[in-house]
């Protein structure tokens, strides 16, 4: 018997469900009020100029809606911040629109516009001859994280709206897109880097641990005509009109946001349900596990093929769990360390997260089972750790992304096609997996309540700005917008993302993880998957 798994994580296939009785309770539908959550904003934050900060208002705001249909410019401009001081200049705004906002992201529609009048409109009438630069991007969905009362939006966690973040001028870089033909396997699929770095005080030289979210971005090509819309804009004030006027734009292909705050709080959601035990890998080459120990003990390295115990299992589960559709997704927790948090502590979520914290990585299986010879019972686990294929060679700030000099060489060359990787190169991949690790297998699960968070922060503070990102629970499944009244609710100190494929997550390996390990990353492409960082 062959094991049936998803080969691509665009299509997310059924999964396996904890409570199949539990159905998705009905959204809750408003009075036709346009709700706002009433926690105070932030007076000062961000980074190592902190004490020149007092707008009077947030650096981050999100407007969820279930209604987006419904909702016009106004709704969301009525309570974006206003920013009297001059150190205003100092911060650019990063878009994040959801697909029934794209239009609001084109550089023809005004709502950008608008928002950067009303943001800088006292100081660049102190600073006439100041530019700004923006970033804009469409992302799939925006996350919802549980709140004090205030909200028309039911138990909705993953909504359409609006997510705007202000970051350091000089903590916003990017790279001008090359010439993009549809289908082009030539070029680099846009990604969007948020880094969380401590503040650095005194003298101190030592680098500060990092924790950074890679996010892949919606598909618009029915939307705009492009793949991605990943966009840095250049907007020049005009003293006759007295605002800000779009002078310059540029696709660009990546975009890195660095935040400093002075901690990081952060929590880690994987909706996964163990397959099978842990067990030795006894042989691999690349991302082929080829051979697994036959006893889970750790006693005895007999081997096995790797995809033995899935092809047992795997059937005894969708039986169990009555899933119509035999296609299940699988992801192998790979680890280094002889004894795990999470087998230790009998396969509970925060044991599961402080795996990874350790070093430990996630990877989807891509195929495998069957075959005979060398060949069989063999798996392939998705490479894929990371969305810097360049490490962040050609990255620049904005303004000199839009310059014109910049724009025409980034546009006027072209990097050479990538050789096509063969079998004779498997050899230079890095291991996913090393003769030695371990290897537990998981399947994906239905979250087992609407807000539930397995992981989670409480809500924080006044002067906590919170960001989460993710992967859509089910993007087949997300539900119409019906509700009869538009609804609306803004939440000030909050920013975030969700992405139907995939995101990457960087972060600083735990003191009891493996040795000389300062640094560990993996891919998350988990359905419901949620990193949620608070910062102070």
């Amino acid at each position: 018997m062959s094991v049936a798994l998803a080969s691509t994580p665009r299509s997310l296939p059924t999964r396996l469900t904890v409570r199949p009785d539990l159905q998705r309770q009905m959204l809750r539908r408003g009075k036709g009020l346009i709700c706002s959550q009433t926690r105070p904003p932030i007076r000062r934050w961000l980074g190592s100029k902190t004490s020149e900060v007092n707008f009077g208002q947030c650096l981050a705001s999100t407007w969820l809606t279930t209604t987006p249909e419904q909702l016009t410019p106004g709704d969301v401009l009525s309570g974006f911040p206003n920013a009297a001081h001059d150190s205003a200049l100092e911060y650019l705004p990063v878009f994040l629109f959801t697909p029934a906002f794209a239009h609001w992201a084109d550089t023809q529609n005004t709502f950008v516009e608008q928002c950067l009048n009303r943001f800088y409109r006292e100081a660049l009438g102190r600073s006439p001859q100041t530019s700004i630069h923006a970033v804009t991007a469409i992302i799939d969905r925006l996350p919802r994280i549980a709140q004090s009362g205030g909200s028309t939006l039911g138990d909705e966690t993953e909504c359409e709206g609006v997510s705007i973040l202000f970051a350091r001028e000089e903590n916003i870089q990017g790279k001008a897109s090359a010439q993009r033909r549809i289908r082009s396997t030539e070029t680099e699929e846009p990604t969007l880097l948020f880094a969380f770095r401590k503040e650095v005080r005194g003298s101190s030289v030592m680098p500060q641990p990092v924790q950074e979210i890679g996010l892949r971005l919606a598909n618009t090509i029915f939307l705009n005509g492009k793949e991605n819309t990943l966009l840095g804009t250049h907007w020049a004030y005009d003293s006759s009109s007295m605002k800000l006027e779009l002078e310059k734009s540029a696709d660009l292909s990546t975009c890195s946001v660095t935040l400093t705050p002075t901690s990081i709080h952060n929590s880690l959601k994987l909706p996964l349900h163990p397959v099978g035990q842990r067990r030795k890998v006894i042989t691999s080459m690349g991302n082929i596990l080829r051979q697994i120990a036959k006893h889970a003990d750790g006693k005895s390295d007999d081997p096995m093929p790797a995809s033995s115990e899935l092809e047992k299992e795997l059937p005894r589960y969708i039986a169990e769990n009555n899933i119509a559709d035999q296609r299940v997704s699988v992801w192998a927790l790979i680890e280094t360390p002889a004894e795990s948090p999470y087998t230790k502590s009998k396969h509970s979520q925060s044991s599961l997260a402080r795996a990874i914290q350790m070093g430990a990585k996630l990877h989807r299986v891509m195929s495998g089972g069957g075959g005979w010879g060398k060949k069989q019972g063999l798996l392939s686990l998705d490479p894929e750790m990371s969305f810097e294929r360049s490490s962040n060679e050609g990255m620049k700030p904005l303004s000199e992304v839009l310059s014109l000099e910049n724009r025409s060489s980034a546009y006027g060359e072209t990097s050479p096609p990538e050789p096509p990787m063969s079998m004779q190169d498997l050899s230079t991949l890095s291991q996913a997996a090393e003769p030695g690790d371990y290897v537990q297998f998981f399947v994906s699960v239905e979250e087992s309540g609407p807000l539930e968070e397995s992981n989670s922060i409480c809500e924080p503070s006044e002067p906590s700005l919170t960001c989460c990102f993710g992967i859509l629970s089910d993007a087949d499944s997300f539900p119409g917008h019906t509700a009869e009244h538009k609804n609306l609710t803004a939440m000030p100190n909050y920013f975030g993302a969700l992405s139907e494929k995939a995101m990457t997550y960087l972060h600083p390996v735990d003191e009891s993880g493996p040795s000389g390990m300062l640094e560990s990353r993996t891919k998350i492409d988990v359905p419901g998957s949620r990193v949620t960082l608070v910062l102070e």
